[in-house]
């Protein structure tokens, strides 16, 4: 069990994406979502994060003590690359020997009940597997290492939704059995909104929002009906994202409806529901692009 503190992080490139003043705990036991654009700074963020990159300013600590240089606390850690490679002709067995070798807690038995469930030969050799099957091994790697901390930079992106579905659930219950700090870089927040605890919104290098799936459930929530209607329903309304089809409209809003506000709207045949992750996570971009036109 270990807390990852990151203390107003700033990360200067010239020719790749940046991080600006990135401050957040991650608590022990806790799973979260990073959820980003390409050029969030996410993976760069991870980097940081892990000591694989030194941050311009700014400390990452780990249960109280700085991080960088500090292999005691490197070795509660553990993050492989979505870009990480091994030599083509090096055996499946033989990388999880080395990882067995590297991390005192790896679980070999988990590695190959995994491996079994997504057919991967454990005889086979790196170089042979598709890429999807790599990617999914390095995931399977990260999670059967048992690390007080494990980062993820979207391990499954390039797996069919199945196995996507599965790899998060077997996640899940291994978090149960095995509870440690988990973080996720991700594109499909929505497929894995019952794993995390909470979920950060990151936009150009910088920490813009985070909440729990419950914060999202509460807070924000979809009106849908007759275009004429609605409108004359939400006036006084601040509304985070607005789809118009025809004469229908659809408005997100960022607010805890009363219950007299929800007799109003069922009232008038007006749609409540919730908005997926990914959804706020888009209308919330949108509009701080609309408001750095405005500057």
């Amino acid at each position: 069990m270990s807390v990852l503190i990151c203390d107003n992080l700033i990360k200067i490139n010239k020719k790749s994406n940046s991080i600006k003043n990135f401050s957040y705990n991650f608590l022990e036991n806790n799973i979260y979502a990073l959820v980003g654009k390409s050029d969030s700074g996410k993976e760069i963020l991870l980097d940081i994060m892990t000591a694989k990159t030194k941050p311009t300013e700014g400390i990452v600590y780990v249960d109280g003590e700085p991080l960088f240089n500090n292999e005691k606390m490197l070795a509660r850690l553990c993050y492989i690359s979505k870009n990480t490679e091994f030599p083509a002709h090096m055996k499946i067995s033989t990388i999880f020997n080395i990882m067995n070798a590297v991390y005192p807690k790896w679980d070999n038995s988990f590695a190959y009940e995994l491996i079994e469930y997504f057919k991967i030969n454990p005889k086979a050799k790196f170089g042979s597997l598709l890429t999807s099957k790599k990617k999914l091994l390095l995931g399977i790697m990260s999670l059967a290492s048992r690390a007080n901390i494990t980062l993820y930079d979207d391990p499954v992106s390039e797996s069919d939704i199945k196995d996507r579905y599965d790899f998060y659930n077997f996640l899940y219950n291994h978090h149960l059995r095995y509870p440690r700090t988990i973080i996720i870089a991700t594109d499909y927040v929505d497929e894995i909104d019952y794993i995390f605890d909470k979920v950060l919104l990151i936009d150009q290098g910088k920490l813009i929002d985070h909440f729990t799936s419950e914060d999202v459930q509460n807070n924000f929530k979809y009106l849908t009906g007759k275009t004429e209607v609605l409108k004359s329903l939400i006036k006084d309304m601040k509304l985070i994202g607005v789809e118009e089809r025809g004469k229908t409209l659809t408005v997100c809003i960022r607010k805890k409806l009363t219950k007299d506000e929800i007799r109003k709207f069922q009232k008038y045949l007006i749609k409540i529901s919730e908005v997926p992750i990914q959804k706020v996570f888009i209308y919330l971009i949108n509009i701080r692009e609309l408001r750095g036109k405005k500057l």
